[in-house]
């Protein structure tokens, strides 16, 4: 944990930084995008984010990330790579979110926008699922990618799949630790290969660090990536 008075600072003051970690197609190498992470000096980003609900500033946190991160984005290098952010359940459905969406649209050229990927978070609990599906058919109709984050970790992935029908499905780092031995896990993921197949979904796996579950990824038919072996996260256009 952290002291309350330090995530009232972290957010007021913006004690925040964003790395990137590619993503990359295992056909060819090569890289599709990266996804952004947050970091502070004051902690994890998990406590940090945790920390931010409790106070009930989680929608404040989000929304500065958001903005800073696209303000680095637009005055950096001129070439824009496809950009995969985290963004929890209650933000999307928090009632400024249309609006910061429209200050964002602002931000970024029309030729850009197919570029973002707005991860959902599946460890926060959705109650209104009605209204989760609507910001995202919002979000979808204003031209950015949906994926589904942490696929196995979170509290209704089947469901959230078939309802929401993202352009990307991210295995939790659980299927990928030893992948190459777990036949369960192999079979798991091959169910889902067919799905996604079916429905024009990319199934992106995280948590790569060993090349042998790497090559169990590749044999499988797994299209895209992420982990410590491909890639280190490291400060996002600096």
């Amino acid at each position: 944990m952290i002291e309350t008075k330090s995530i009232h600072k972290i957010i007021d003051q913006e004690e925040f930084t964003h790395y990137s970690q590619g993503i990359y197609n295992l056909g060819d190498w090569e890289k599709i995008g990266s996804e952004i992470l947050l970091r502070s000096d004051y902690g994890s980003p998990e406590v940090i984010f945790q920390e931010a609900k409790m106070a009930n500033r989680l929608f404040e946190l989000e929304k500065k990330s958001l903005l800073k991160l696209f303000h680095t984005y637009i005055n950096g290098s001129e070439l824009k790579e496809c950009l995969f952010i985290n963004v929890y359940p209650s933000t999307i459905m928090h009632p400024d979110f249309p609006l910061l969406i429209k200050t964002i649209v602002s931000l970024i050229s029309a030729n850009l926008i197919h570029k973002i990927t707005f991860e959902i978070i599946e460890s926060e609990r959705v109650v209104h699922f009605a209204l989760l599906k609507e910001r995202i058919k919002y979000l979808k109709e204003s031209g950015f990618q949906i994926a589904i984050d942490d696929i196995g970790k979170g509290w209704s992935s089947l469901s959230m799949i078939i309802e929401i029908q993202p352009n990307y499905l991210k295995l939790d780092r659980y299927f990928s630790d030893n992948l190459s031995m777990s036949p369960s896990k192999q079979k798991m993921i091959q169910s889902l290969l067919t799905y996604a197949n079916g429905t024009k979904s990319k199934v992106i796996l995280e948590g790569i660090e060993l090349e042998t579950d790497l090559a169990a990824a590749k044999y499988l038919g797994v299209q895209m990536c992420q982990g410590y072996l491909i890639d280190k996260p490291k400060p996002f256009l600096n």
